[in-house]
């Protein structure tokens, strides 16, 4: 009983920490930009973020640091492999996304575009638009209007 109560109280702090990794809400402006300009630019940068490689664990060095106890069942011991791998998981993914995220600012940064800070509802319902056209639209109009709200976000 006393293993399980360890690993529960593990995740369980590891799940308070979630919060810290949540996103910031911003949208890119660069005052008078054209459409066309701007479509490129997106482009050219949400390809470089999507390149970002994952970098995927060597296995051959894990087993040879994968701790044993020779007390646990054969089952017990795949339970733990299952939930270190599903906590590995949730680690790995996170670190990867803000990977891109900081390639994507960096690349449109160094086209002019500065970032503004952007409330989560404002930046979910233009996300959520079902016509991508519309869509985009609303985020070049935010990204050419000469006057942009919100707090301006330094690197």
């Amino acid at each position: 009983m006393k293993p399980f109560l360890a690993v529960a109280a593990s995740i369980a702090a590891m799940s308070v920490s979630l919060p810290a990794l949540a996103r910031d809400y911003y949208y890119f402006n660069k005052p008078g930009v054209d459409r066309q300009t701007y479509l490129e630019d997106r482009l050219t940068c949400d390809a470089l973020a999507g390149g970002v490689a994952r970098i995927s664990p060597d296995t051959t060095a894990m087993n040879q640091q994968i701790w044993q106890n020779n007390n646990l069942t054969t089952g017990q011991s795949a339970a733990a492999a299952g939930i270190a791998s599903l906590l590995i998981g949730f680690m790995s993914g996170g670190q990867n996304r803000r990977l891109q995220w900081q390639v994507e600012r960096i690349c449109l940064a160094d086209k002019g575009y500065r970032r503004f800070e952007m409330d989560k509802s404002g930046w979910k319902a233009i996300e959520q638009t079902d016509d991508q056209a519309a869509r985009i639209d609303k985020w070049f109009t935010l990204a050419s209007t000469g006057e942009p709200e919100g707090k301006e976000m330094y690197e």
